[in-house]
């Protein structure tokens, strides 16, 4: 529905910054997470994740329920207000295909209705229970932006992503 440009500097070892959209923000965020293993994937995973951790989170990203198919709705509703509710950031996208093309994974039953983006990793031995916020990149960082500026919504816009 939206897709908004924002400033984003295009990680690269040149430096060079650019404009990027939200969806190619998400397509960064997704495919580093993947890479650092950051990624918990599927309804039922990201609740039992959250279930135990709710502080490790920092995106929750969803698709829409498919129309007619009330429980899992039901369970995505509940999902977003406890992301919410623990200060963790909601993002709806356009196709559940999209986010398995973006992942490039070709196992048709598995389950790409959620995906949970985790923190970055810190040093375990550290005293400090905050989360480092510089560690972020500067993609997880414009995302970051952009969800709060939607956070007092009711409803999430839902972003296109990109076909390929």
């Amino acid at each position: 529905m939206y897709d908004e440009v924002v400033p984003v500097k295009i990680e690269s070892f040149s430096g060079m910054a650019a404009k990027s959209s939200i969806s190619q923000c998400i397509k960064t965020v997704l495919r580093r997470a993947c890479v650092e293993k950051r990624l918990t994937v599927g309804l039922l995973p990201a609740i039992q994740y959250l279930s135990t951790n709710c502080n490790g989170a920092l995106f929750c990203i969803t698709t829409e329920a498919p129309p007619g198919d009330s429980a899992t709705h039901m369970q995505e509703v509940l999902l977003q207000a406890f992301c919410v509710e623990n200060d963790i950031y909601n993002i709806k996208v356009d196709s559940e295909l999209k986010l398995k093309k973006l992942l490039s994974c070709t196992a048709r039953s598995m389950d790409f209705s959620c995906i949970l983006v985790h923190y970055p990793y810190t040093d375990p031995f550290s005293d400090s229970q905050e989360i480092n916020l510089s560690i972020l990149s500067d993609t997880e960082r414009n995302l970051i932006e952009y969800c709060e500026s939607n956070w007092g919504y009711s409803q999430v816009p839902v972003v296109k992503l990109p076909e390929k």
